[in-house]
């Protein structure tokens, strides 16, 4: 006997019957329908119609673990000091860090001073350097350190960087970083994040395909950095659209690897959202955020110090908290465990089919316009951002989107604190919405 044999079946009209007896006079449709301005998104909170992915072949919506769902803990070590950043690396991966990204942002670094007691063959680990020379001085010298490849990340930025292309024998150990966190933190929606990132890794494609590097070989050399927002399902459900996405694009350069068509998802926290006068509230953004890449399946997750770009910093409440998110989510609530959770959801599958439609539709309307590297694409998408950044900022001084701690519910203990100016990308200003509330 089966449990459905137990249970006489619903039908629609039953199910909802008790849903407007629940509602209590409010419209069902209003209620269950959700129309987000700023993610330019209409969808429905349920449907009763059966999406589920697995009757589809080679969508990579799922995350790629075939026994759990972790993910590892990043933590970014900008390296101005070699003893500074050497003891920050300790301390990560002694509070539970597992993976580091050293930012070196001097000259003539002192290895040893940078590598000591740090267990370089155990963790996983990729340096941002700051020319091609330093590039090649830290090849010749990491395998005295690690006996595993070195993994460089380059990150040329639009057409205004030089792009270099890569020896044959580097295939694998030079990644091309698509830096989607940064459009993220423009104010883009989900939607222009996923078609900016599509439609740069299908630059980095062409480059590296023309370069003589394979389909598979040049795949495996992209990695993707994506923020992470508060609106919950849609950013878990960005995860699993832009993973289908780019596998459609990796198919059509005929792969001879079934992993080919997967893709390394490194997403960040970000600063749009956050206080520096509500830090406890920002902390609870966080955690909500972080719950929703790992229900994605991000590969690796960082979560930024809150006030990472303040001007007074909170001691190291923020960098420790930063870090036990994701220790908690994984040792005491299980995240790790179950595979793909959002699988099977029949109203987060439809949310994710119309999400699919509008990236796509962006993304080809951008290669139609030469792509995000000529200048036509590139001011198609930025114009895009910089309106929805426009109405970010506005629904915040109208009080139509409240954030606690900001424009609403001030921290009665506040402490006065200022941001300080956080790069632009893409041509485009960073946007901190407690800068606009007034």
């Amino acid at each position: 006997m089966t449990l459905f044999e137990d249970f006489s079946p619903q039908t629609y009209d039953q199910w909802k019957a008790s849903v407007d007896r629940e509602l209590k006079g409010l419209s069902f449709e209003e209620t269950l329908t959700k129309k987000d301005e700023i993610e330019e998104l209409d969808y429905s909170k349920f449907n009763n119609l059966s999406r589920a992915n697995s009757s589809e072949k080679l969508t990579y919506s799922r995350a790629t673990s075939s026994n759990n769902n972790d993910w590892l803990i990043g933590k970014r070590i900008e390296v101005k000091d070699e003893k500074v950043a050497n003891k920050m690396a300790l301390l990560a991966l002694n509070q539970g860090a597992n993976a580091l990204t050293f930012i070196l942002q001097k000259t003539n670094i002192l290895w040893e001073a940078l590598f000591e007691n740090i267990g370089l063959d155990y963790i996983a680990c990729q340096f941002e350097t700051l020319d091609e020379e330093q590039s090649q001085n830290l090849s010749k010298t990491y395998p005295s350190f690690c006996k595993k490849p070195l993994i460089l990340l380059n990150d040329p930025i639009g057409v205004s960087s030089t792009f270099i292309l890569p020896e044959r024998e580097q295939a694998g150990t030079v990644l091309f970083k698509v830096n989607a966190y940064g459009l993220h933190q423009t104010g883009a929606n989900a939607t222009q994040e996923i078609a900016f990132a599509l439609s740069m890794g299908h630059e980095y494609l062409h480059r590296l395909l023309a370069g003589g590097f394979s389909i598979d070989d040049a795949s495996a050399m992209i990695r993707f950095d994506f923020g992470i927002g508060s609106n919950y399902f849609i950013e878990a459900t960005k995860f699993r659209v832009f993973r289908k996405l780019w596998a459609n694009i990796v198919t059509s350069y005929h792969p001879q690897e079934n992993c080919s068509h997967a893709c390394y998802i490194y997403a960040q926290t970000g600063f749009v959202n956050k206080s520096l006068k509500d830090p406890y509230t920002n902390l609870l953004r966080q955690s909500t955020e972080v719950m929703s890449a790992v229900l994605g399946g991000a590969n690796e997750i960082i979560v930024r110090a809150y006030d990472e770009y303040a001007k007074e910093k909170e001691a190291n409440l923020g960098e420790r908290m930063a870090l036990n998110i994701s220790n908690i989510l994984k040792e005491e609530s299980y995240f790790d465990k179950v595979i793909d959770p959002l699988g099977g959801s029949y109203s987060l599958e439809n949310l994710a089919s119309i999400l699919e439609e509008k990236a796509w539709s962006l993304f080809q309307n951008i290669e139609k316009k030469g792509g995000i590297s000529y200048h036509e694409g590139k001011n198609h998408l930025q114009s895009k951002v910089e309106k929805t950044a426009q109405k970010r900022m506005d629904k915040l001084k109208s009080g139509e989107r409240l954030l606690i701690g900001v424009n609403k519910y001030p921290n009665p203990d506040e402490k006065a604190n200022q941001w300080q100016d956080i790069p632009p990308y893409f041509g485009l200003e960073a946007l901190i919405l407690e800068k606009h509330k007034a």
